[in-house]
């Protein structure tokens, strides 16, 4: 994740305590949303310091390779932490619900501490989304039996935050071989079926994971995969990469129906395989060929047939690729951007361009046609069609965005702020 730079007003203080109790008062009148927003507030509201904690340098950027723990959903912001999914009110700038595990989380975030956390999900197609948050918890000693460790998932409804349920899962027999922290994510959801991913932090000679489907309606496990890691939840199909052994490099990309885990296809082994989602109808992988490393690959894929459906460029190799949420894929790094058809896969526009003089934006967010990044004239905004400069800056440079909020680094205080969308 990139930073954002901002241009506001003095930061109201900081929402740390429990919000207060409710008292009467004229109705708040429903925020207008901006699809795809133009503009921002000039000012903001300060997000809870949990979602930012341990993740912003001195100079006011996200660290390397860090993603926030944050996701939207209208003008609520949920923030997970290890220990807690908190759910915050961007209108009210208020706390609206804390919900923890029922088990005793393995991890608990202080202030200024790393926050690990993955970013919660919100499922869709539903007429009452949910929220998930997963959790790593020790579970007492009862009995005869001793204190182990397993997971948990909470849901909470999107609308309001408040509590909706929760599932406790047991992680595998591998997790006690391993010396190194667990993590935990949900990958993504389609339909009643999320898929949430257990495995550990990275390690030169050893990597392990498992991956389950979890019945939204039921509120059960339907299937575990082990030496799994799913990458993308795309309709009906989970996909991801399939290790023989967690001692070696060596993976396969498979596809495993959504419902059932019975596998659909799998693709060649190959050496460093990384897969990420690239939208309902893509998945971007990058590897090396097995028998020659030198021989790199890029490409889109078809998540319901691991078909290839473009060699890209090793232009976009270590790239951040993100969906808009309507048809178009930018991949984007430290000084490239290119947009892709979201469907075919199809080069739309590349920067830089020399030929038009162009350079490329360091991008924070793709939104509903719409890229957002900074040059170092200012913040800039792009169609996602064409890679074409929208005339009007934006303001801010969000690294999270919808059609009532966006989320960003204010560049005078170095805090994380959320700004209401204005045009």
């Amino acid at each position: 994740m990139m930073a954002a730079t901002a241009g506001c007003t003095k930061a109201p203080d900081r929402v740390d305590a429990a919000p207060p109790a409710s008292t009467s008062g004229p109705a708040v009148t429903p925020r207008v949303a901006h699809d795809p927003p133009a503009k921002f507030s000039p000012s903001g509201v300060l997000m809870p310091w949990e979602a930012s904690s341990g993740l912003l340098s001195v100079g006011g950027t996200w660290l390397s390779n860090t993603r926030s723990p944050v996701v939207l959903h209208h003008e609520m912001a949920y923030v997970a932490t290890p220990d807690r999914l908190l759910a915050f009110d961007t209108t009210n700038a208020e706390t609206k619900d804390s919900i923890t595990p029922e088990g005793e989380p393995l991890a608990k975030l202080t202030r200024n501490s790393p926050n690990g956390a993955a970013p919660p999900v919100v499922t869709g197609g539903s007429t009452s989304p949910l929220v998930l948050a997963p959790f790593l918890v020790r579970q007492a000693a009862v009995g005869t039996q001793s204190a182990r460790t397993s997971a948990e998932i909470v849901a909470a409804d999107a609308a309001t935050g408040k509590f909706a349920w929760r599932l406790p899962f047991e992680v595998p027999e591998w997790t006690k071989e391993v010396l190194s922290p667990l993590t935990v994510s949900v990958v993504g959801s389609s339909g009643n079926v999320a898929v949430v991913t257990l495995a550990h932090k990275d390690s030169v000679v050893y990597s392990a994971s498992t991956t389950y489907a979890i019945d939204l309606t039921a509120h059960r496990v339907l299937w575990t995969q082990d030496m799994f890691k799913a990458s993308a939840v795309t309709e009906g199909m989970v996909t991801g990469e399939k290790r023989n052994k967690p001692i070696d490099d060596y993976s396969t990309a498979v596809g495993y129906d959504l419902t059932t885990g019975a596998e659909r296809w799998h693709g060649e082994e190959l050496y460093r395989l990384d897969m990420q989602s690239a939208g309902p109808h893509l998945v971007f992988l990058t590897a090396s060929d097995k028998s020659d490393y030198r021989t790199t690959y890029q490409q889109f894929l078809d998540p319901m047939t691991g078909a290839v459906k473009q060699n890209l460029s090793k232009a976009v190799q270590g790239s951040r690729c993100d969906h808009d949420g309507a048809d178009t894929v930018v991949c984007f790094g430290r000084d490239h951007a290119v947009g892709f058809e979201g469907t075919s896969g199809a080069t739309l526009w590349e920067l830089p361009d020399k030929k038009a003089d162009r350079i490329a934006p360091r991008v924070t967010s793709v939104w509903h046609g719409r890229v957002y990044g900074r040059t170092g004239s200012g913040t800039v905004a792009l169609d996602a069609r064409t890679g074409a400069d929208v005339p009007a800056q934006p303001g801010i440079a969000p690294d999270l965005v919808n059609g009532y909020i966006a989320i960003a680094i204010d560049a005078s205080s170095n805090e994380l702020m959320a700004y209401q969308t204005a045009g």
